[in-house]
C-alpha cells in the first residue's frame, strides 16, 4: 500500500507538471505571436515616421528659416510642461525666466518692423505666438514680468498685434516705451491700437509723448488738433503754430483724418451728455487722467464737475490733489481741501501730504497732531503722523505716538504696518552701527506685518514691509512672493521697484536689478536709494569709477548714508585713491565706533599707505572687541611680516585658518611667510590651499606657477601658467613664462629623441 501510495503521488505530480508545461507552451506561443505583431506595428510606425521626416525635410529644404521654428516649438513645449502641467511649486523668478526663454526663442526668428514700416513674418511664427499668449494668460503674467529690453518688448508686441491680441500688445508697447523712451516705434503702434479702439483719451496721451520726442511730427500735430477741438485751445494753438513754422497749412477736410474727426465729434457729444446727466463718469475720467499724468485735462474735467455740482465733496478733494501737483498753487489746493472737509469729506491726510511734499514738514505734522487731539482713535491719521515723525528723525516721538494709541485703534492694519516700519528702522540703525542685522527685531517686524495682513489681506504696504524684512533674513523666496502680492495690490508704489531691485541684487541677478532700478528712477526723482543701488550694480559689474560717482551722489543727498560711504571707501581703495578712502574711513570710525568693517577698511588703507604700526594698532583694537575676526587676524599677520616680525606673524594666521579653513587670504599670507622662512614645500602647500578655496585667487596661482617654473617639471608649470591666464588673459608675465615652459618641454623631448 505504501508503494502504491508513492506511485500515485508521483503520477499525480507528473501529471500536474505536464499540464503546467503544456499551459506554459501555449502561453509562450501566444506571446511570440503578439511580439511578432508588435514588432510589425513598430516597423510600420518607424517607416511612417521616417517617411514623414523625409517629407518634412524635403518640403522645408528651400525654407530653412521655417525649419528653425521646430526649436521654438520645443521651447514652448518645455515652458508649458514647467509652467502649466507641473506637480511641484516653482518660484516667481523661475517662472519669469522660463517665460522669458520661450519669448526669446520666438524673437530669434523675428527682427521687427523696419524703418519703412514693412515686416516679414515667417510662416508659422504667428501660431507659435498664440501659444505663447496662452502660456502668459494661464500663468497670469504681464509684460513687466518678462525680462526683455525695450527693443525686444516692442518686437514681441508687434507679433501679439499681428495675431489680434491688442490688449497684450498694448501692454508690451507701454513697457517698451518705459525702457526705451526715445524709441518712437512702440508709441506709434500704441497710438494705432488706441485709434482703432476709439480710446481717444489715451490716444491724446500717446500723441503728446510722440511730440515730446519729435516736436515736428506733422501727422501727430494734425491728429491732435482734431482730437483737442474745443477741449484744449492752448495745445491746439501750439500745434497750429508748429505746423505754420513747418510751412504746412492745417485743414479739417483731410481725407486721411476724416474718421478721427467723426470719432472726436461722437466723443464730444458723449461728453456733453455726461456733463448734464452723469457727473460720476466725468469724475472717474478726471481721476483716471490724473493717474496717467495728464494734469491739465484732469483739471478741466474736475472743474466741469464742480461747475455742475458745487457741493460735490469728492470733486473738491480731487481738485486739491490735482492743484497740489503745481507748487505755485498750494494755497488753492489747501482751500479746495477745506471746502471738501466742509462738505463732509475726510481730507486731513491729503492736506498733510500736500504740506509735506512742498517742504512744509512742521505744518504737516501740526495738522495731524491737532486732529489726533480731537479724534485719538483714528488709526490712519496716527500712523501717518508717526511716519512723518520717523522721516524727520524723531524716532522716540514716532514710537510714542503709537504707544499712546487706544486699544480700539489696533484693530486696523495701519498701526501694525507702522510698528513694523519702526522696527525695520531700528534694524537699519543697528546694521549701520554694527554691520549686523538684529534678528529679534526682524522677527518682531514680521510679526507686525503679519498682524496687519490678518486684519486686511489686501494691505499692499504690509506685504511690502514683510518682503523687506524677509530679505534682511535672507529668506529670498518668501520675500519674492510677498513682493508679488504687494505689486498686485499697489502697482503704482515706486518703493516696490526699489525693493525688487535690491532683492535681485542680493540674488546676484545684476541685469534684472538694473531694469528694476531704471523703472524706479522714472517715478522717483532725486532719491538717494536709487543712486546707491546704481552704485552697487556698477561695482558688481566692475565699473569702479562709475560706482564711486554714484556713491558720491548718494552722499551729497544724504551725508549720513553709512553704506554709501563704506562702499565709496572700498571703491576708492581699489582705485588707489587712498586720501579719499582714508577720509571716509576716518569719518565712519568717528561716527560709528562699533562698526568693525569701517575699522578694517581703515587698517587696509593704512597698510596700503605703509603706515604699518598704525594699522597694527587698529587691528589689535578690533581683535580686542572680537578675538575671532578672521580678516583682522590675516591683516595682523601681514603687518607683522611687513614690519620684520615674521616670528609673530604665524600665530594670528594659524588662528585665522583654524577658525575658517576656507579663507584663501589666510592660506596665501601664511604661504608668503613660509616662503620668507625658506620652507618652500610648506609655502607651496599653502598656496595650493588658497587656490583651492578660491580658484580665481590670482596671486596664489602666480606663486604656484612661479615655484613650479623653477622646478624640474615644466609640464606642471605649463598647467599652472594656463590657470593664471584663465584668470587674467592679458597677464604678460604669465604668457612669457608659459612660452618658456613650452620651450623647456620641447628641448627635453628633442634631446631624448637624439639620444635614442
Amino acid at each position: 500500500m505504501a508503494v502504491v501510495t508513492v506511485y500515485a503521488i508521483l503520477i499525480i505530480a507528473l501529471t500536474t507538471l505536464w499540464l503546467k508545461h503544456k499551459s506554459m507552451m501555449n502561453k509562450s506561443k501566444k506571446f511570440h505571436s503578439r511580439m511578432g505583431l508588435l514588432q510589425g506595428n513598430l516597423n510600420e510606425t518607424s517607416n511612417s515616421l521616417e517617411l514623414l521626416s523625409r517629407g518634412v525635410n524635403t518640403i522645408l529644404s528651400d525654407a530653412p528659416e521655417v525649419h528653425g521654428l521646430l526649436d521654438v516649438h520645443k521651447s514652448l513645449e518645455n515652458a508649458e510642461k514647467l509652467l502649466l502641467n507641473q506637480n511641484f511649486s516653482i518660484s516667481s523668478s523661475e517662472s519669469c525666466a522660463i517665460a522669458t526663454h520661450a519669448t526669446h526663442a520666438i524673437l530669434n526668428h523675428y527682427s521687427g518692423i523696419d524703418n519703412n514700416q514693412t515686416t516679414d513674418i515667417i510662416s508659422g511664427l504667428l501660431p507659435l505666438t498664440k501659444r505663447l499668449d496662452s502660456i502668459l494668460t494661464q500663468s497670469n503674467m504681464r509684460a513687466e514680468d518678462i525680462e526683455l529690453n525695450g527693443n525686444e518688448h516692442r518686437r514681441i508686441g508687434e507679433l501679439f498685434h499681428a495675431i489680434g491680441r491688442t490688449d497684450r500688445a498694448s501692454d508690451f508697447y507701454n513697457v517698451a516705451h518705459e525702457l526705451s523712451p526715445e524709441d518712437i516705434k512702440p508709441l506709434r503702434a500704441l497710438a494705432g491700437i488706441q485709434r482703432k479702439n476709439g480710446d481717444l483719451e489715451l490716444l491724446d496721451i500717446s500723441l503728446e509723448r510722440l511730440l515730446a520726442i519729435n516736436p515736428d511730427d506733422i501727422e501727430a500735430l494734425q491728429e491732435q488738433i482734431l482730437l483737442l477741438t474745443d477741449l484744449d485751445p492752448s495745445r491746439v494753438k501750439r500745434n497750429k503754430k508748429r505746423l505754420e513754422g513747418l510751412g504746412i497749412e492745417f485743414t479739417k477736410n483731410n481725407g486721411q483724418l476724416s474718421n478721427i474727426i467723426e470719432r472726436a465729434n461722437i466723443v464730444g457729444q458723449n461728453l456733453h451728455i455726461h456733463n448734464s446727466e452723469d457727473i460720476d463718469e466725468l469724475y472717474k475720467k478726471g481721476s483716471k487722467l490724473l493717474s496717467l499724468g495728464e494734469i491739465n485735462t484732469a483739471l478741466e474735467c474736475i472743474e466741469k464737475v464742480i461747475k455742475l455740482d458745487s457741493k460735490n465733496g469728492k470733486a473738491w478733494l480731487l481738485h486739491s490733489r490735482i492743484l497740489a501737483t503745481n507748487p505755485h498753487k498750494i494755497k488753492e489746493a489747501l482751500s479746495s481741501i477745506k471746502k471738501a472737509q466742509g462738505l463732509g469729506e475726510f481730507g486731513i491726510i491729503i492736506e498733510s501730504e500736500i504740506l509735506d511734499n512742498n517742504g512744509k514738514k512742521q505744518p504737516a505734522i501740526e495738522v495731524l497732531e491737532e486732529y489726533i487731539v480731537k479724534y485719538p482713535e483714528n488709526p490712519e491719521v496716527r500712523a501717518k503722523l508717526s511716519l512723518l515723525l520717523l522721516r524727520s528723525g524723531s524716532f522716540e516721538w514716532a514710537n510714542k505716538i503709537l504707544e499712546e494709541a487706544p486699544l480700539v485703534s489696533w484693530e486696523h492694519e495701519a498701526l501694525h504696518v507702522m510698528k513694523g516700519r519702526l522696527n525695520l528702522s531700528k534694524v537699519d540703525e543697528n546694521r549701520d552701527n554694527t554691520g549686523k542685522y538684529d534678528q529679534i527685531l526682524l522677527l518682531d517686524s514680521i510679526s507686525c506685518f503679519d498682524s496687519a495682513i490678518e486684519y486686511n489681506r489686501e494691505s499692499g504696504l504690509a506685504w511690502l514691509g514683510r518682503a523687506r524684512a524677509l530679505r534682511y533674513q535672507m529668506s529670498y523666496n518668501e520675500a519674492e512672493i510677498a513682493l508679488i502680492r504687494a505689486r498686485r495690490l499697489i502697482p503704482e508704489n515706486p518703493s516696490i521697484s526699489l525693493e525688487e531691485a535690491q532683492l535681485a541684487l542680493d540674488l546676484g541677478k545684476i541685469d534684472q536689478a538694473d531694469v528694476m532700478i531704471s523703472s524706479a528712477s522714472t517715478r522717483l526723482k532725486n532719491n538717494s536709494t536709487i543712486y546707491f543701488i546704481k552704485g552697487l550694480i556698477a561695482a558688481r559689474k566692475g565699473h569702479l569709477t562709475e560706482a564711486q560717482d554714484f556713491f558720491s551722489r548718494t552722499l551729497e543727498m544724504d551725508k549720513n548714508h553709512v553704506r554709501a560711504r563704506l562702499n565709496r571707501c572700498s571703491a576708492a581703495l581699489l582705485r588707489e585713491e587712498l586720501s579719499l578712502a582714508l577720509d571716509d574711513a576716518n569719518l565712519l570710525v568717528e561716527n560709528r565706533p562699533n562698526l568693525s568693517l569701517a575699522k578694517l577698511r581703515r587698517s587696509e588703507i593704512l597698510m596700503n599707505l605703509g603706515d604699518w604700526s598704525e594699522a597694527e594698532s587698529e587691528l589689535r583694537g578690533l581683535l580686542k572687541e572680537n578675538s575671532e575676526y578672521t580678516m583682522a587676524l590675516v591683516h595682523l599677520g601681514t603687518c607683522m611680516n611687513a614690519m620684520g616680525r615674521a616670528e609673530q606673524a604665524e600665530k594670528p594666521l594659524n588662528k585665522a585658518i583654524n577658525i575658517d579653513p576656507t579663507l584663501s587670504d589666510a592660506w596665501y599670507q601664511r604661504g608668503l611667510l613660509y616662503l620668507d622662512f625658506g620652507r618652500l614645500d610648506e609655502a607651496f602647500s599653502d598656496f595650493e590651499n588658497a587656490a583651492r578655496c578660491n580658484p580665481r585667487h590670482l596671486d596664489a596661482n602666480l606663486r604656484i606657477a612661479a615655484i613650479l617654473h623653477e622646478g624640474e617639471y615644466p609640464e606642471k608649470a605649463i598647467s599652472a601658467w594656463r590657470a593664471v591666464l584663465n584668470i587674467d588673459s592679458e597677464h604678460k608675465l604669465a604668457r612669457r613664462r608659459l612660452e618658456e615652459s613650452r620651450e623647456k618641454v620641447s628641448t627635453r623631448n628633442s634631446n631624448y629623441i637624439t639620444k635614442h
